[in-house]
């Protein structure tokens, strides 16, 4: 899985080492630490550790909750409330990505 989302990291301004705590942070929470790995935090700026670490946080909710409100509500509603977290995290994460370079850059 990491191999497939090696080139969207790119998206991020990301570094392919970035690819699996994003994968693993997203199916569960705990996988944010291996951002803290001296492997992976030596590679990184300020701006990709927190782009990298807001992107896996916020990117899908945790799987009890997502299977809590499907169960609540329907599939359907969890699903499109899963689509719509995604996106605004996406967005929001490119934001990160390319203003808080230009940002650093100043």
């Amino acid at each position: 899985m990491s191999q497939l989302i090696n080139p969207a990291m790119g998206l991020f301004r990301l570094p392919p080492e970035a690819a699996l705590p994003v994968i693993l942070a997203s199916i569960r929470k705990d996988g944010l630490l291996l951002f803290a790995e001296p492997n992976t935090v030596s590679l990184l700026s300020p701006v990709q550790i927190l782009t990298g670490v807001y992107l896996a946080g916020v990117l899908l909710p945790c799987l009890v909750t997502a299977l809590t409100i499907a169960r609540e509500q329907s599939f359907k509603f969890a699903l499109g409330l899963m689509v719509r977290q995604a996106t605004a995290a996406i967005c929001f994460a490119l934001v990160l990505a390319w203003g808080g370079r230009l940002l650093w850059a100043v």
